[in-house]
């Protein structure tokens, strides 16, 4: 006689179904965390677009101010070269007495510091983006770029010492009340007559008479025109990483 289980179809029926509900649950969960990391990933790749981006800017915004003063720098360096001469010659003409002086204003107003644009990098340091930025290359580029900095602004605090060595000597040689600033940003007009009437009071256009306070006034320019030299020469290289770090860079964008 045949034996019937009327309940063993029903509870493989209700395995399947639980097995049914929890691969939908599974997958759901799945699907979702696959959604949600997707997501991160693409918020990631574009905030590192951003960065590089912003990167890219910030660098071709340093590789101007580098440019920018090294045009300052040169006109330091060619002002301190003549009055290095000057301060040697046997006799002064009125013409090297006007040389003088305006090599002198050169001298001690021709802003050389570098300023460097930091708001990127800031914010990678601050925000922890470097881990956002997947081509390693550019990340050890940049980490270079960042050091070179650093050496350029130990170079620039003692050449800003050097500087002000210059202009204490000078204070104690040029009349600096002749020069008067224009209406014009950056112009300053130099005011002979007034200089030849201070001359005709004291009997001389300059503060000192005597040559060794002009041979130190050269002595301190020399000096400060190597640490000037050392500067341009570190800037350069500066600029020249800039530019290699914007080519690495934007062949990562257009990648």
């Amino acid at each position: 006689m045949e034996v019937h289980h009327p309940h063993s179809h029903g509870g493989l029926k209700k395995w399947k179904e639980h097995l049914t509900e929890f691969s939908m649950l599974f997958f759901a969960v799945f699907l979702g965390f696959m959604s949600e990391a997707y997501l991160e990933y693409k918020t990631d790749r574009h905030k590192e677009h951003d960065y590089l981006v912003s990167m890219v800017e910030d660098l071709q915004a340093d590789t101007s101010e580098i440019a920018t003063k090294n045009i300052a720098m040169n006109e330091l360096m060619t002002s301190g070269n003549k009055l290095t001469q000057l301060a040697y010659k046997k006799n002064w003409t009125e013409e090297d007495i006007d040389t003088i002086y305006l090599c002198s204003i050169n001298l001690t107003s021709r802003l050389v510091a570098l300023n460097f644009t930091t708001g990127t990098i800031d914010q990678l340091k601050n925000a922890g983006g470097f881990r956002l930025i997947r081509n390693r290359v550019i990340v050890k580029k940049i980490a270079e770029y960042e050091k070179g900095k650093n050496t350029i602004k130990v170079q620039q605090d003692a050449l800003l010492e050097k500087w002000n060595n210059v202009h204490k000597i000078q204070n104690g040689l040029i009349h600096f009340n002749v020069f008067i600033p224009t209406k014009k940003l950056g112009q300053i007009e130099y005011n002979k007559t007034m200089l030849n009437e201070i001359a005709s009071l004291t009997g001389s256009k300059f503060l000192k008479k005597d040559r060794m306070s002009f041979y130190e006034y050269a002595n301190y320019i020399n000096v400060m025109k190597g640490y000037v030299g050392f500067y341009q020469i570190m800037s350069l290289m500066e600029k020249q990483k800039a530019a290699e770090l914007i080519s690495i860079i934007e062949k990562e964008l257009n990648h």
